[in-house]
């Protein structure tokens, strides 16, 4: 169950949700509303996968030969696209042959109801043009969504993606995989020379906290998550490269935010003998790979 203090920093419709999926009695009823969704700062603006991408595509400019994604004809794949269909409209604008993932919540009648349509996909179909120039019109847009969008209401490893993938992108979804290696040997399966990937991992405690680390590092994995629940698996970079390594997954792993660490009595011994300060408060990665599109 969230922290009190979180609760309280949330809109009434964003706490009436968390506890809606939470408390046993009020299960049962849709993932997301409409309302909730268009009421959502985070949800409610496309537009931030374009902004997400650029930023990120400039960082891993920076610390390797990153070329930028060419989504032209391109097979693309998200982990965890969320109840939008999260980059797949970006996708499916620039050129995607089709876009794949696999959502637990997916309700595809969202994507389709009229408040959606008019008051984010018109949007975002409109900051796309301003973005990329005139493509397509919106009702090829809307079409295409149509046509090319796949999406699977399951976890990813048990999602029905096969056969080698162009593009693997996700947004703050391997934190909260448990057990991650399932995931990542679903990647290997549907990975090829060419496939190029992109994921942030946030490694903060997903809390409105002073520090992003308030809380992670007092008790080992295990009575975090007794205590807190299966909100974040808790691995580390280090252990997010080495689980795709081996899987046979070759990646780059680039720190974007690295913040000032705990006091030194706030880190139990277990994360001491493990981590080093970097590893401990690298709170954004990009685990990123290859570099240059091979195909």
């Amino acid at each position: 169950m969230p922290r009190l203090s979180y609760l309280l920093s949330l809109t009434p419709r964003e706490t009436w949700r968390i506890l809606r999926h939470r408390l046993p009695g009020l299960r049962g009823g849709p993932a997301w509303t409409v309302n909730e969704l268009m009421s959502s700062p985070k949800h409610a603006r496309g537009i931030r996968f374009a902004e997400l991408l650029a930023r990120q595509e400039a960082i891993a400019a920076q610390h390797m030969s990153w070329q930028p994604l060419d989504f032209e004809g391109r097979r693309v794949v998200e982990i965890g696209c969320g109840p939008l269909a999260g980059f797949g409209p970006l996708a499916i604008f620039r050129g995607a042959s089709n876009f794949e993932s696999a959502e637990p919540e997916w309700d595809p009648a969202l994507l389709r109801d009229p408040a959606v349509v008019d008051t984010y996909l018109r949007v975002f179909h409109a900051d796309l043009v301003a973005l990329y120039g005139p493509r397509i019109d919106f009702a090829t847009f809307r079409d295409a969504l149509d046509a090319r969008l796949s999406i699977h209401r399951c976890g990813f490893e048990a999602a029905a993606i096969e056969g080698a993938v162009d593009i693997v992108l996700s947004q703050s979804v391997l934190e909260h995989v448990f057990p991650l290696d399932d995931t990542v040997a679903k990647l290997a399966e549907i990975q090829a020379p060419q496939t190029r990937f992109l994921h942030l991992v946030d490694f903060g405690n997903h809390y409105p906290t002073a520090s992003p680390y308030d809380g992670l590092y007092e008790k080992p994995p295990e009575a975090y998550i007794e205590q807190r629940g299966k909100a974040i698996n808790l691995l580390r970079a280090p252990d997010i490269v080495e689980t795709f390594a081996a899987h046979g997954i070759a990646a780059t792993l680039i720190p974007t935010r690295k913040l000032p660490g705990q006091a030194s009595e706030q880190i139990g011994d277990w994360w001491r003998e493990r981590y080093d300060d970097d590893a401990l408060f690298t709170q954004l990665a990009l685990v990123v790979g290859p570099g240059d599109s091979v195909a």
